[in-house]
């Protein structure tokens, strides 16, 4: 809208970058605004404020920067948390972009995805797996929930980059603590979509359920990832539902062959693509693909949409092939979170793509949703990857769960329990 569109026009209007007042890439040491040096003892955080800047007004790259002087004053208002928010209930669910996490080492050539042919995407090294895999346990570990999708892991013709982080979890929490799905590779891409879970707490029931362009044309898988649907039963319970893990198309990379491309609305590339993928998937989801009869819904993952885009509607306003209302869709994000709920930053804005949507079924049974902030808040220089950065700058790491990906994990909880549906007695 008009309205929507001025708004960020003036956005863009009413920021200012703090540079660092140098010109050389990646200088050496990094400078913390307060003016000292950045390393991991003075850290800073998306939302910390900075007050009393003082230095030079200086514009390049059609950006306004302030060159400082000498350094500001620096109120952390942010503060790291050590562990999520507690969202209730006997059952925990999380949805994870583990940012690339590929076992196959990247400078091996094109030898990834399931026709071995494909560039790889994760670790260039040894040494930096080793860090990213230390991050991505911290992280897990710290969130200790029962069932875990996961998204951008590489897609093995083995699953060897699934079974890989499985056992290096186990080896940190307990062995035979988590166990997977045994998909094998799906669909064509570099990467994939996958689920975790607890043995102790939970068992899959049924038979996972892939949705791909073979179950519904409108689900264009050359783009998005397929979908992966599973159903869980809770043991101490006797409780079921269905999680339905995804990576829709990105935003960044075009669909123009499908004409569909970047209308400059703020959607970015391949919104309609989204949005077919998102109607074909409720369709799905109604008709009970894992062949459970559960009641209960679950979608989760890396959406690539904003609350308040197409492809979110599309999966809020349920299937067309059902009558009632069990196949409607509730943002559970938004609903526990609110308004200014953000799990991911690009270009100084914040949002988030990653969701948690229940059917109304499951939606009484939720006890809590949060986002924990432990990588978007984060500066990309603390992470696991050591390219483009001086030696000083690759020991500016912890094998901790800060900065573990690019993506905020989002965390549900449940108290799963059953639907009873009882006759009116009528007398003679």
């Amino acid at each position: 809208s008009p309205e929507q569109a001025a708004m960020a026009e003036f956005y863009l209007l009413d920021r200012i970058t703090l540079d660092d007042g140098r010109t050389n890439q990646n200088p050496n040491p990094a400078i913390h605004p307060n003016g000292e040096e950045f390393d991991m003892d003075n850290l800073f955080r998306g939302g910390d404020l900075v007050t009393n800047v003082t230095g030079v007004l200086d514009y390049n790259y059609d950006l306004w920067k302030i060159q400082p002087t000498q350094g500001a004053d620096f109120t952390s208002v942010n503060p790291r948390t050590a562990t999520p928010e507690d969202v209730g209930g006997s059952m925990k669910i999380a949805s994870f972009n583990v940012l690339n996490y590929f076992s196959t080492i990247d400078n091996s050539g094109s030898i990834c995805g399931p026709s071995e042919d494909m560039g790889c995407r994760g670790a260039d090294t040894p040494e930096e797996f080793t860090r990213q895999r230390d991050k991505i346990f911290a992280a897990l570990a710290a969130m200790d929930t029962d069932i875990v999708g996961l998204m951008e892991i590489e897609n093995h013709i083995n699953d060897a980059a699934v079974i890989d982080l499985v056992d290096g979890l186990n080896s940190v929490v307990g062995a035979g603590t988590y166990d997977y799905i045994d998909t094998g590779f799906i669909g064509s891409d570099a990467i994939k979509v996958a689920l975790i879970y607890k043995t102790a707490t939970v068992v899959p029931i049924g038979n996972f359920a892939i949705l791909d362009s073979s179950v519904d044309a409108r689900f264009i898988d050359t783009k998005n990832r397929p979908t992966l649907a599973q159903t869980f039963k809770e043991i101490a319970t006797g409780e079921t539902v269905t999680v339905a893990v995804n990576h829709l198309k990105s935003k960044g990379s075009d669909c123009d062959d499908l004409g569909d491309p970047d209308l400059g609305d703020g959607a970015g590339n391949c919104n309609l693509t989204r949005k077919a993928a998102a109607e074909a998937m409720v369709d799905w989801l109604a008709s009970d693909p894992t062949g459970t009869g559960t009641l209960n819904t679950l979608i989760i993952g890396d959406l690539n949409s904003y609350d308040k885009e197409d492809p979110i509607d599309a999966l809020l306003a349920g299937s067309d092939d059902l009558s009632g209302t069990a196949d409607d869709y509730l943002d559970l994000i938004y609903t526990y979170v609110g308004e200014a709920a953000y799990g991911y930053v690009f270009d100084g804005q914040v949002g988030y793509l990653d969701s948690a949507i229940a059917n109304k079924f499951l939606f009484s049974q939720v006890t809590g949703t949060t986002i924990w902030h432990i990588n978007a808040d984060e500066p990309d220089l603390i992470d696991y990857d050591m390219s483009f950065k001086a030696d000083a700058q690759d020991a500016l790491y912890a094998p901790d769960q800060y900065r573990s990906s690019d993506h905020d994990p989002v965390i549900i909880g449940l108290n799963l329990r059953t639907y009873k549906l009882f006759m009116p007695i009528i007398n003679n």
